[in-house]
Parts: C-alpha cells; sequence; structure tokens
C-alpha cells in the first residue's frame, strides 16, 4: 500500500515539475503585442523614419544588419538576437540556438540567460567566445558628445558595429532594461537607429540621441555598473 502511495505521489510530483516547466516556457515566449512609441521616437517604418533613413548622414551598418536581422526568440533573448545579429554581419554562421556553443556556455548558461537576460559585461564575453573583438564603454566613462563623435564615425564604416544596453523607461516606454544593435545615424536631427529586437513590442526606432544617452547612464540592478555600449569588430581571418 504504502509502495503505491509512494509511486502515486512520485507521478503527481513529475506531472507538476512538467506543468511548470511548461508554464515558464510558455511565459518566455514573445507574443505579438505593439506598443505605441513616444512622440520623440519615430518608427522607421513611418513616412518621417523613411526620409531620415534615406538621408541619415552615417547608416553603414544598416544594411549588413538588415540582412541578418532576427527579432528574438524569447522575451528574455534581446542580447542573444543583438549578439547574433552582429557576428552574422561581420561574417559567422550562427544563430539564436548555435550561439551557446561550449565556449559561450562557459562565460553565461543558457538557462541563466533564458530566465535572467544578461548584462552589457556578460554579452561581450559571450561575443569573445565566438572570437569577435568587443570593447566595452560603461556610461560613466564617457561623455554625450564622446557617444555622439563614436556613433558617427562607427555607423560610417563596414565591419564594425555598436550594441547598446539602455533602460527602456528613459525613453517612454515601460520599465525594463534592453539590448539592441545601432544601425543608422542622422547627424541633421541628432537622431539614431535602434534595431530593435523585440520586434513583437516595437519597430525598428529612431531616437534622440542625447536620450538614448540618458537611457545608457543608468545602472544595471545585476551588474550594480552603469549600462553603455558595446564596439565590435571581427577577426581578420575570418
Amino acid at each position: 500500500m504504502l509502495k503505491k502511495l509512494l509511486k502515486a505521489l512520485g507521478i503527481a510530483l513529475a506531472l507538476l515539475l512538467l506543468a511548470f516547466a511548461g508554464f515558464v516556457w510558455w511565459s518566455l515566449q514573445p507574443r505579438l503585442e505593439p506598443r505605441p512609441l513616444p512622440d520623440d521616437l519615430v518608427a522607421v517604418t513611418a513616412d518621417r523614419g523613411q526620409v531620415l533613413l534615406a538621408q541619415a548622414s552615417a547608416a553603414a551598418d544598416y544594411g549588413p544588419l538588415s540582412k541578418h536581422f532576427e527579432p528574438q526568440s524569447l522575451k528574455s533573448y534581446c542580447g542573444v538576437a543583438s549578439g547574433v545579429a552582429v557576428l552574422s554581419a561581420i561574417g559567422l554562421d550562427v544563430d539564436q540556438d548555435s550561439f551557446f556553443n561550449s565556449e559561450a556556455e562557459q562565460v553565461s548558461p543558457r538557462i541563466s540567460v533564458m530566465l535572467g537576460g544578461m548584462s552589457l559585461g556578460e554579452l561581450a564575453g559571450l561575443l569573445r567566445a565566438h572570437g569577435a573583438v568587443v570593447n566595452v564603454h560603461h556610461a560613466d566613462e564617457f561623455t554625450l558628445e564622446e557617444f555622439r563623435d563614436a556613433v558617427a564615425a562607427n555607423l560610417s564604416t563596414e565591419r564594425d558595429f555598436l550594441v547598446v544596453n539602455y533602460q527602456r523607461e528613459v525613453l517612454g516606454q515601460p520599465r525594463v532594461g534592453h539590448i539592441s544593435p545601432l544601425a543608422a545615424y542622422d547627424g541633421d536631427s541628432d537622431l539614431v537607429l535602434v534595431m530593435d529586437t523585440a520586434s513583437h513590442y516595437y519597430p525598428h526606432t529612431w531616437v534622440p540621441l542625447e536620450k538614448l544617452y540618458a537611457a545608457m547612464a543608468t545602472t544595471d540592478p545585476s551588474s550594480g555598473k552603469q549600462r553603455g555600449y558595446l564596439r565590435v569588430t571581427g577577426d581578420d581571418d575570418w
């Protein structure tokens, strides 16, 4: 009788664990829920967004990133989708499933990222695990003017990319840290194009550069450091 009871309890526990795992997986799936943009942000799909793209003073990265861009496959995968986009644009054959190779798993395990996302430094480590050359820039280490110069210079040249980590709340969006690559810059309007990986919420968006800088100059509680950006380049031997 006791054996039957223990067996039944074991089956019930297994079913509960399976149901819980299924719920967690379901909760991680992006669902199409378009959100309105604040008035000072411009969707690239809007008429003005297209004009800005056509007249952008620096847009060398837009084509390569657009060719390889895929929205994040999980709600916590903004860093993964950003990493895959830049690595693919540089010339690597990688997707969001193969991103966590054996070297990357040593930096930050897939399950950890699935459940908690990643910091700027962790993304840098994951990209280096694929052989990329990565420079980390926290927002308290550079000024607004230095960031503007870096954006204008980087987005004017090919095979080097910028990935930003910022607090959405500063842009007038719901409060959450986010990661996405930058694709273009228009010097006349001082707007920068964020290739938002959370396509289930937002389109690629033109953002005032000063506001993006302020959104980076916030503390990531997971690392205790300010957010910022990565400059990513490839190995010349690729």
